[in-house]
């Protein structure tokens, strides 16, 4: 009888496992699919980005050039950066190479680095070319202009009209570069608004230099601003984009007179 009951509970051992597999594989199969949930929720709502040493050293430069901390003609010095900044030279000398690139210095066949300035020649070779893409941004913007868009350009005219009156430069410079970058985004050309950027920034250390020396902002700024923003709430285009081409090429006038 012993056994018996022995090779009865090994036989039921061996059992075991294949009975509970169905089981198993039912479990499995009755779990709701990930398809069946429709759209997956993303693991992240954006995509996680981090700065290389490179690229944080890039912007901080750019950020100093483009305010005018770091003037035309001063003297960057790599290893005096990598030390206030607390990282190695590479990172500065590969993000100083980059500004190069972008006009922003110019490096000598010593490695010396130094802030470039701009000629009169060039002045106006920079202004022509933004009075041409302003000029294609407004006519690729002429159905996307709305109402509450207009607002809000008016709205900085005020904003610009206010910092003159406060002889605040900075905020009246800020709000015009605001005023015009709306206008090229209008335009959904990428490529040309990262050109016009580039050309805007180049150009702001001598903006502010000028504004300051005209009142905080200049007047006939805030005049021909006044004439696009007519222009276009009266949705006419050819006289929108007329009155853009003049304000940019009567500001280089401006500057050359100025600085």
């Amino acid at each position: 009888m012993k056994a018996g009951a022995r090779r009865a509970a090994r036989a039921q051992t061996r059992r075991t496992p294949r009975d509970a597999a169905p089981r198993a594989t039912s479990a499995r199969r009755s779990r709701p699919s990930q398809a069946s949930d429709g759209a997956r929720r993303p693991l992240f709502e954006a995509p996680i980005r981090r700065e290389t040493l490179e690229e944080l050293a890039y912007r901080h430069l750019r950020q100093a050039l483009v305010e005018g901390r770091l003037a035309p003609g001063e003297r960057i010095v790599a290893g005096a950066v990598a030390q206030a900044a607390g990282i190695s030279r590479i990172p500065v000398l590969q993000a100083l190479r980059r500004l190069e690139s972008e006009g922003f210095v110019r490096i000598n066949p010593h490695k010396d680095v130094v802030v470039a300035g701009l000629s009169p020649g060039e002045f106006r070779e920079r202004f022509l070319l933004m009075a041409a893409l302003e000029a294609l941004c407004l006519r690729e913007a002429a159905g996307r202009i709305t109402p509450p868009f207009l607002t809000g350009l008016r709205g900085l005219q005020r904003d610009m009209i206010a910092a003159r009156g406060a002889g605040n430069t900075a905020l009246a410079v800020a709000a015009d570069s605001e005023f015009h970058r709306r206008l090229w985004e209008a335009s959904g050309l990428r490529q040309v608004l990262q050109l016009l950027q580039n050309v805007w920034d180049r150009g702001e250390y001598y903006r502010v230099i000028m504004h300051a020396r005209r009142g905080g902002f200049a007047a006939e700024s805030l005049a021909e601003h006044e004439e696009i923003l007519r222009a276009l709430e009266a949705a006419d285009w050819p006289r929108a984009t007329r009155a853009v081409e003049t304000h940019r090429l009567r500001a280089m006038e401006r500057l050359a007179e100025t600085t």
